[in-house]
């Protein structure tokens, strides 16, 4: 199985949703929905480097780690931690690209986002990675649900059952 994250890349660029059931779950469970067409999407950076195409944030990374510990084998905590670690090692090692450290005024505007959109079922990482989006002129999502949709393209995004 390959590692799962939200994702965010430049160049092109694309974020992913880690959260819940977001991509890197996808990824690292082959129970998983997802999981398939996530394989399929990371399988189409083949021949380049993630390093150079993609970019998550310090809080999809923290997200990812802790979803797939808890996710991924929930009658299985030990296969879970083990999971975990291959991630975040994988993570922290830019095999899945580059982290962003977001900073204390993206955190703030992140928050303002949030705030606004009561109406929507954003998790704060999401609105983080909006913001963080928005101001590298990314386009592109790495996401298995609907939440990026509204205003960038998600691979492989929403499943349509």
């Amino acid at each position: 199985t390959s590692p799962r994250t939200t994702t965010l890349t430049s160049m092109g660029s694309r974020l992913g949703d880690l959260s819940g059931h977001g991509f890197s779950l996808a990824l690292v469970s082959e129970r998983d929905e997802n999981h398939e067409r996530a394989v399929e999407v990371l399988n189409s950076f083949r021949g380049g480097s993630l390093w150079d195409q993609v970019i998550t944030t310090n809080h999809v990374v923290a997200e990812a780690i802790t979803a797939v510990r808890f996710k991924a084998e929930p009658h299985n905590l030990p296969k879970g931690h083990a999971l975990a670690v291959e991630i975040g090692r994988g993570l922290f090692d830019g095999a899945f690209g580059r982290i962003y450290e977001v900073t204390t005024d993206e955190e703030r505007s992140a928050f303002e986002y949030f705030a606004r959109h009561h109406d929507k079922a954003y998790s704060f990482v999401d609105c983080v990675n909006f913001v963080v989006m928005d101001k590298l002129g990314m386009r592109e999502a790495l996401s298995v649900d609907g939440d990026f949709t509204h205003r960038f393209v998600a691979r492989p995004g929403p499943s349509k059952k």
